[in-house]
């Protein structure tokens, strides 16, 4: 898992590690879920007793995964201070807890799976190039010293995609 600011562009699903650019979030407990959910309608006339048409009225990208490693960065992207992150101090690093204001941070968010291609060992790769942290984040605390961070990202309608087809970004698998 990787994120960047809103913009950045994506590296070749063949390369090994993204640029500088990209921030990585470190290891995952408990996979990592993509759904796209839709809301679909179906519409009816007196004539027919079943559907005539349906109509997509909305849909979404969501991805949800739980951070291992709660770097205060990790903290800052759950509190929507992604990019801003946390501030340094002599000795320390802080994330305020408050988010306040109505602004909610968006930056470009990167998923890869090395040896998830389904045409050999290779990379395959979300790309969303503008998403939020939309669910309300959780950190978990146990008595063996595991400690988790959950995470849930809805994705925002990139305004400088080239077709409406990429509004969510896209999704990779590397062939050779």
């Amino acid at each position: 898992m990787y994120f960047a600011q809103t913009g950045t562009a994506f590296p070749a699903v063949s390369l090994g590690t993204p640029g500088s650019a990209w921030v990585e979030v470190g290891y995952t407990e408990g996979g990592v879920k993509v759904a796209s959910p839709q809301n679909v309608v179906e519409l009816r006339a007196d004539q027919v007793t079943g559907p005539i048409k349906a109509v997509r009225s909305e849909e979404s990208l969501e991805i949800t995964f739980s951070i291992a490693n709660l770097k205060l960065e990790n903290f800052a992207l759950a509190l929507n201070r992604a990019i801003a992150g946390p501030t340094v101090a002599a000795g320390e690093r802080s994330v305020p807890l408050y988010r306040g204001g109505f602004q909610v941070e968006t930056f470009a968010f990167l998923a890869r799976g090395n040896n998830l291609s389904p045409y050999g060992n290779l990379h395959l790769q979300f790309e969303v190039p503008a998403c939020f942290q939309a669910e309300s984040p959780e950190e978990e605390f146990t008595k063996d010293n595991k400690a988790m961070l959950s995470v849930g990202l809805h994705a925002i309608a990139d305004p400088n995609r080239a077709t409406d087809n990429e509004a969510f970004g896209r999704l990779r698998a590397a062939t050779s």
